[in-house]
């Protein structure tokens, strides 16, 4: 943590506002963003905006994570060759840093929540027990995606177009509930696990129940995801080597 804690550090040391920056673009995109699509969509503004604001800090950590961890061991080829094989270490610092940058966009999110009388500061205090369930899904699938860009370099490239995409698809800048059950849309959100991992943590802090489908979504996806990143650490990382 303390390594991926300088890297922040080191990249924004030359300039005048230094960590604040981490801040400011999801600040504006929260604001700007958040009263332009509100008034599109019909929405008030008191429960769109934290809506969006946790939503949108949410799904960026997990592109972070995704993202950095399809190069994460290419990036760290001399440590590798040099014998330090334990490719986990590497994944961990990639998530180490996502989360610090989560903690300062956090900010964001506790003011759009102190901002809108809808809902409750207090309800803040729900993320200390549901963010470690997105870390630990964010780390199995961090895993097996380290995996995968150790042998083919282009999946660094595709996890990001995919999350792109991924971030229009999944109810962050629009609100999930307005497809009927049973139809495509609706499954089409039910089936995305960003989703689950979003409304398991996003709901409890407006003030909503989490619904049950989620619950078990994620627990079963959290168990099977574990699962299937030890069988693939023990199958291939002695080929990692080799392939970076």
């Amino acid at each position: 943590m303390y390594s991926s804690w300088l890297d922040i550090i080191t990249r924004y040391r030359r300039t005048r506002l230094g960590l604040i920056w981490i801040i400011i673009p999801t600040a504006v995109f929260v604001a700007a963003i958040g009263q332009v699509y509100s008034t599109v969509m019909g929405h008030d503004p008191e429960f769109y905006l934290p809506y969006l604001a946790i939503g949108f800090v949410l799904f960026r950590f997990m592109t972070q994570c995704l993202s950095e961890s399809g190069s994460i061991l290419r990036s760290h080829k001399p440590f590798i060759m040099d014998g330090r094989v334990r490719m986990t270490d590497y994944v961990l610092r990639s998530i180490a840093k996502a989360f610090f940058f989560f903690v300062c966009a956090f900010v964001v999110i506790a003011a759009a929540v102190a901002w809108s009388p809808q809902t409750s500061v207090v309800n803040l205090l729900t993320v200390l027990a549901t963010f470690p369930l997105i870390m630990l899904n964010s780390f199995w699938l961090s895993s097996c995606m380290s995996m995968v860009g150790a042998r083919h370099a282009d999946s660094s490239e595709m996890v990001t177009t995919v999350m792109r995409f991924g971030m229009l698809l999944t109810p962050i800048l629009w609100v999930g509930d307005r497809f009927p059950p049973g139809t495509f849309g609706w499954w089409a959100v039910h089936l995305n696990p960003a989703y689950h991992l979003i409304t398991l943590v996003r709901n409890p802090i407006l003030g909503e129940p989490v619904p049950s489908a989620s619950i078990w979504f994620v627990a079963v996806m959290t168990v099977l995801g574990w699962l299937l990143a030890a069988v693939v650490y023990r199958r291939y990382a002695r080929f990692v080597p080799l392939w970076i």
